[in-house]
């Protein structure tokens, strides 16, 4: 068997810290994306009389799930 490398000192503790910071970018980036998205969903629901009903058939979700979806992601008070 070969030997085993010996681990640096605080080697865990960092990529622990690393690990940790690379979720938190990603977890930033996520959120922004579906903020961006569902803001620019709430702008497309306005288009012409019904376009949330289109909008639903083609995210495959209900009016509603858009909704709250809006609400959630944005802080709006969604209209229609």
């Amino acid at each position: 068997m070969t030997p085993r490398h010996s681990r640096p000192e605080d080697a865990e503790k960092n990529l622990q810290e690393a690990v940790r910071a690379a979720k938190e970018e990603r977890d930033k980036a996520i959120a922004e994306a579906e903020t961006a998205f569902w803001t620019r969903i709430a702008e497309l629901k306005g288009s012409y009389r019904g376009a949330q009903t289109d909008i639903a058939a083609i995210l495959n979700v209900t009016r509603d799930a858009i909704l709250k979806a809006i609400k959630k992601h944005t802080g709006d008070q969604p209209t229609s």
